[in-house]
């Protein structure tokens, strides 16, 4: 089976950032940023009656996932799929697309923790920039305000939105935002309405320079086990520096 994976993955250490204020542009270094507790990329959340906290991102990513997926008894001449299973090649829209942003943190519980920021776009209205066509700006795909949630991210993929995934090191397995399955085919029963009861409020959007925006958004809501069982989370807070100055 074919699974969509981020075609870029990097991590990164930032050494000079700049940024806006009241029109002039103010060079920080690499140290008084991120020891402005203000502007450090963090994380912070509960699960379990038990509070993790991070104030260090150690990974972010860009891919490009088919959407409105759909299976097909025949391959389609001249198109990727986007799986292969069950006897079936299985396809998305043609002219449009997901393009998605993902951010990792580093938290000594986890192995790892991401979240997933993607929007559709008509393919035509992309730049091809690095490997992937991508929006022009951020702009388009961070919004002051609610956001939707994947609910099936590397699935169907109809939804776009946010999705979260995190691996606590005590199980090993995934909990997820999104419909859990190990492929489209084995999922679990859970369908789009999983998050009808959860939010994700971007609360604030500061635009730095080279197309960098720092992002700040609470949130709360329901990760699932690979059986279907769910855990809430509560109290979240995510702040985050977009990396589209390497996307070029």
């Amino acid at each position: 089976m074919k699974l969509p994976v981020p075609v870029i993955l990097l991590f990164f250490m930032i050494s000079l950032v700049s940024c806006q204020k009241d029109g002039e542009e103010i060079s920080v270094d690499e140290q008084e940023w991120n020891t402005d507790p203000t502007n450090r990329d963090s994380i912070s959340f509960t699960l379990n009656d038990k509070t993790y906290s991070s104030n260090e991102m150690n990974g972010f990513g860009f891919s490009n996932k088919q959407i409105n997926i759909k299976p097909y008894s025949s391959a389609i001449k001249n198109r990727e799929t986007a799986y292969a299973t069950g006897g079936y090649w299985w396809y998305g829209e043609s002219d449009s697309l997901l393009f998605e942003q993902t951010f990792s943190f580093k938290l000594p519980e986890f192995s790892s923790i991401s979240f997933g920021f993607s929007k559709k776009y008509e393919k035509n209205k992309l730049l091809q920039k690095t490997a992937v066509l991508a929006p022009k700006s951020n702009d388009s795909t961070f919004l002051v305000g609610p956001a939707q949630f994947a609910t099936d991210n590397n699935l169907e993929n109809t939804a776009e939105g946010v999705s979260l995934e995190l691996y606590p090191l005590q199980t090993g397995k995934v909990l997820t935002t999104s419909i859990p399955a190990y492929s489209v085919l084995l999922r679990s029963k859970l369908d789009n309405q999983l998050q009808d009861d959860s939010y994700f409020h971007i609360i604030k959007i500061d635009t730095l320079q080279h197309d960098v925006l720092c992002i700040e958004a609470r949130f709360e809501l329901n990760v699932y086990n690979e059986k279907g069982a769910s855990y809430r989370i509560k109290d979240g807070f995510i702040r985050f520096k977009t990396k589209g100055n390497y996307l070029k």
